[in-house]
């Protein structure tokens, strides 16, 4: 398998990010056509509080391996996992769904754990084919209390797989350390990285530099055997000459063909 087969775009509807993050720039660059200019194969699609149709999305994503749907609502209500299954019927490159901002949102919503359980085992076992659950995890989030990381894991559990995400890009120097503390509360999961090509934290656009030195570390435990892939974020500034863009692209230009 190549290299790029193992990335992810964390897919919006166009233009979903236009005037907002501190960005003034003027986005037309889909979800698809994000994964066609970053040379990758896989995509979450992440509606954000828009009502899409997903089956118009589906058949742009025809010719990617895989496709994931966010799907945090099942976390209050498990049902909601029904739609995906069957759109998975349908779109047979469908094999997972993910939780956004997790443990932001299961604060504000308490999640039921028996939730997460029920939601797992419908997409586990179903008519179609089984399907995996993600879930998003920031770096600021663990690592601060060990007592509460520990109380956390009960949470991260019932998933197939964690996605760790680095917030603001200062923090991005941190995370060996954190990854070291985020491989001891996944001992029994999947594990990806998330990396943005903006910096939506500090409202202002991602550096080079930091995204070189991200997607070379993120590479090298790739290759080492601790995470199986890279997710990056996103389309809706892909096509507004931002450094941060250029230097993935040229990333990927140079290792995406690896094998691995």
């Amino acid at each position: 398998m190549k290299l790029r087969e193992k990335f992810w775009l964390w897919g919006h509807p166009d233009g979903r990010y236009n005037n907002l993050y501190g960005n003034t720039g003027i986005s037309r660059m889909t979800p698809m056509e994000g994964c066609l200019y970053l040379g990758i194969r896989n995509t979450f699609m992440v509606p954000v509080g828009i009502d899409v149709n997903k089956r118009q999305y589906c058949k742009s994503f025809k010719t990617l391996r895989q496709v994931g749907w966010e799907c945090y609502n099942a976390g209050n209500d498990p049902e909601a996992v029904e739609p995906i299954i069957e759109l998975a019927r349908e779109f047979p490159n469908i094999g997972c769904v993910v939780f956004d901002d997790f443990m932001g949102q299961a604060k504000q919503k308490a999640v039921p754990l028996e939730n997460l359980y029920k939601a797992r085992e419908r997409l586990h076992t179903n008519d179609v084919r089984p399907l995996d659950m993600w879930m998003v995890l920031y770096t600021r989030e663990f690592g601060l209390d060990k007592s509460k990381d520990d109380d956390f894991c009960r949470y991260i559990e019932p998933f197939d797989g964690i996605i760790m995400w680095t917030w603001e890009e200062k923090d991005v120097p941190l995370i060996p350390e954190k990854f070291e503390i985020f491989k001891r509360m996944t001992p029994n999961n999947r594990r990806m990285f998330g990396c943005y090509l903006y910096n939506f934290g500090e409202n202002k656009q991602a550096t080079g530099k930091a995204v070189k030195w991200q997607l070379d570390w993120y590479r090298e435990r790739m290759l080492a055997g601790e995470a199986e892939g890279v997710v990056l974020h996103t389309n809706t500034m892909a096509d507004l000459d931002y450094e941060a863009y250029d230097v993935a692209c040229a990333w990927m230009d140079e290792h995406g063909d690896e094998d691995i």
